[in-house]
């Protein structure tokens, strides 16, 4: 491999796939309007493509990723992969993808990396096992993960320590009939123990709660105030802002932290 080519950039495989899958999305959306539009009794559809692509591979040293950086003509050193692209349908890809929506707590992992000495290796083992929300890394038991990962079982049990802590991530008024409500979005927002909410340092009735949102009254003197809310879970507070006067809006936390205390 020559200086240049040495210092030329490379694509992670991922955002090749996906260039490539969005151009073929959109031939299918005017394939689409083909048909509805002219009428047109028979046309083509693609069953398989296939790809030889010459290329140099690289591992990016930080994030692990692979990297594809494209060998020009009868340049020596460069390797080929074949790439085969088939057909699946709208049931197969909701049967074997994540849902997201039902995950306990979306959040990355990376959120919880600089706080509890994760570092990038560590980061990286995770996402390779597919390990990517906090809601995954809860359910992992950190004994098996240190035996077969190596990822110290210390560093393990302090990022599930901070995973379980609440976190208020922002907030949203909610109109009602008989007056505004504020939906307060987060993790770990509720209990078997119950949960507390304080706006401006008042004690607010909260309606809803489940993990990952809570919908609160607020008090009369709320209604036209903004200022900072407090939620306790079971002795752990989360801090954030809330913003009631003018038209409802999303306001991000003050400090994006969970705070121990009373």
């Amino acid at each position: 491999m020559n200086g240049v080519r040495a210092n030329s950039r490379g694509y992670p495989v991922e955002d090749f796939l996906q260039a490539l899958t969005a151009q073929l999305d959109r031939a299918q959306d005017a394939l689409a309007l083909k048909v509805t539009g002219t009428e047109r009794p028979l046309t083509w559809a693609l069953k398989d493509l296939s790809i030889d692509l010459r290329v140099f591979v690289q591992i990016d040293a930080d994030s692990g990723a692979v990297l594809l950086q494209s060998a020009g003509p009868n340049e020596e050193g460069a390797s080929t992969i074949h790439l085969s692209l088939t057909t699946i349908t709208r049931p197969m890809v909701e049967e074997n993808a994540l849902s997201f929506h039902t995950d306990p707590d979306p959040r990355p992992v990376s959120e919880l990396g600089a706080a509890v000495n994760l570092d990038q290796s560590h980061q990286r083992k995770l996402d390779w096992m597919g390990v990517r929300t906090v809601g995954q890394l809860k359910q992992l038991d950190p004994t098996t993960m240190q035996a077969v990962m190596g990822i110290p079982i210390g560093r393990l049990q302090a990022a599930l320590e901070a995973a379980a802590r609440p976190m208020v991530l922002s907030c949203e008024v909610v109109r009602r009939a008989n007056g505004p409500l504020l939906r307060i979005s987060g993790a770990n927002l509720s209990d078997v123990g119950g949960t507390e909410v304080k706006l401006r340092g008042e004690h607010v009735e909260v309606l809803e709660s489940s993990p990952r949102h809570l919908l609160v009254r607020p008090l009369p003197q709320h209604h036209d105030a903004e200022g900072p809310l407090e939620v306790l879970v079971n002795g752990a507070r989360a801090t954030g802002y809330f913003r009631m006067n003018g038209a409802a809006r999303i306001n991000k936390t003050e400090n994006g932290q969970a705070e121990e205390g009373a």
